[in-house]
């Protein structure tokens, strides 16, 4: 058990007085971030939003990435009170027996509670008991993408790549998940997804509420500057554990370097950040004169310093957070149809659109030789990124969506007739 707050003692981390804030407990399988893995952003950006209208209780149980011990303090002071639990050691199916791990959080499920917003799919059998003790409250479900779906395209690419082994692992993933959204898309209220595509796919599937939540990233405190000038430093960032990015990694090394060897005509530098590198990648970034940095604490400087961001990544499901993170720094990107998909970007006006490796490549000659068009592209991409993906048209989404009942409780202090 770990926290910043002792887990069977929420008040010991909470507001004394009560505000006049409806109360949220928001169940995240990710401790939030301001950056690194995109999951972990997604959660910190809509825990931000939620604080806006909502007195938040947040609740991690680490089933991903970034396995810290404590919420960052600048999520906690957004929060009434916060605990972080390790992931249950039982098994992955420990939430069938509550009681191993919920014990400790016997306090927690006392809370008064108006809304239980539950994050991934993942989340939602975490979320049971909790759900059964508040059941006359309502209940949300963030998805963030179809994991269904994503596994499924996860699987095709593994086939293309004769990695039969992982296609069958995928595939049964995907029938896996499928069985949990339709009993989750049963259960909840309301579901959360990323793009107006994802939510044209499930319409047929549920009858709950579908919401648009887009990804949402914050622009750094300065602006960047011009890059290394020259046009010859391109930048792929991703966790590179995650197949879809090794694949789009290893794609890079393999077929679209060497392609743009032959077509510039002088030196240029490439860069790849992001933690879990495999031995397969390593050894193509080898071959191709490609710089794995790894992880890295701050990818600030690695975005100041590149000219070009390139996402060249082939299965996929939501939209591409680390996409949108290019277009905070004001760096122009050349992505495939699956890198930017979700995301309202035109090609040759926010990025450059590339189907097999010779266009990718000769997208990347392109913007390396032309300061002009880095600067058009990255500055279209800067204002589509006010417009419908930053921290602050969030906010205003999940307000505008704040159950009516919900927003007579913000304006009077009053209680909800269905809350307990």
């Amino acid at each position: 058990m770990l926290g910043n707050a002792a887990a069977g003692d929420p008040a010991s981390k909470m507001v004394t007085a009560r505000d006049s804030k409806p109360d949220l407990l928001y169940l995240s399988p990710v401790v939030p971030s301001l950056t690194g893995n995109g999951l972990a952003m997604r959660a910190g950006a809509v825990l931000e939003g939620l604080a806006e209208c909502y007195s938040v209780s947040l609740l991690v149980v680490t089933l991903y990435p970034p396995f810290v011990p404590c919420v960052p303090e600048v999520f906690e002071t957004l929060c009434r009170r916060t605990a972080v639990v390790a992931r249950p050691r039982q098994s992955w199916l420990s939430f069938l027996a509550p009681s191993r791990w919920m014990g400790p959080l016997a306090a927690w499920r006392r809370l008064p509670v108006d809304v239980i917003h539950v994050f991934r799919l993942a989340m939602a059998p975490y979320a049971r008991p909790f759900r059964e003790r508040h059941s006359g409250v309502l209940s949300h479900l963030d998805l963030d993408d179809i994991e269904s779906t994503t596994h499924r395209r996860i699987s095709s690419l593994c086939e293309a790549n004769r990695d039969h082994i992982l296609a069958r692992f995928e595939e049964a993933q995907a029938k896996a998940n499928q069985e949990a959204e339709r009993e989750a898309f049963a259960g909840f209220g309301r579901i959360y997804v990323c793009s107006e595509a994802d939510r044209a796919e499930l319409q047929a599937n549920t009858r709950a509420e579908l919401c648009v939540l887009p990804n949402a990233v914050r622009s750094p405190a300065a602006a960047p500057g011009a890059g290394s000038g020259s046009g010859s430093r391109l930048l792929f960032v991703g966790t590179l554990g995650y197949y879809p990015n090794d694949d789009g990694a290893r794609y890079l090394c393999d077929e679209i370097v060497p392609r743009v060897r032959t077509q510039w005509p002088g030196d240029f530098q490439v860069e790849i950040a992001g933690p879990g590198a495999s031995s397969r990648l390593l050894d193509a970034a080898d071959r191709a004169g490609v710089h794995v940095a790894g992880w890295v604490p701050d990818l600030e400087p690695c975005y100041r310093a590149a000219d070009v961001v390139v996402v060249p990544v082939r299965a996929g499901g939501g939209t591409r957070i680390k996409v949108l993170e290019a277009f905070s720094y004001r760096r122009p990107v050349v992505t495939t149809a699956a890198g930017i998909e979700g995301i309202d970007a035109r090609h040759e006006e926010h990025v450059l659109i590339a189907g097999g490796p010779e266009e990718f490549a000769g997208h990347c000659v392109r913007l390396m030789g032309d300061r002009a068009l880095r600067e058009r592209l990255a500055r279209n991409a800067w204002d589509l990124l006010a417009r419908r993906y930053s921290i602050e048209v969030l906010k205003r989404t999940i307000a505008s969506s704040l159950p009516p009942a919900l927003r007579r409780e913000s304006r009077s202090g009053a209680r909800p007739p269905f809350a307990r």
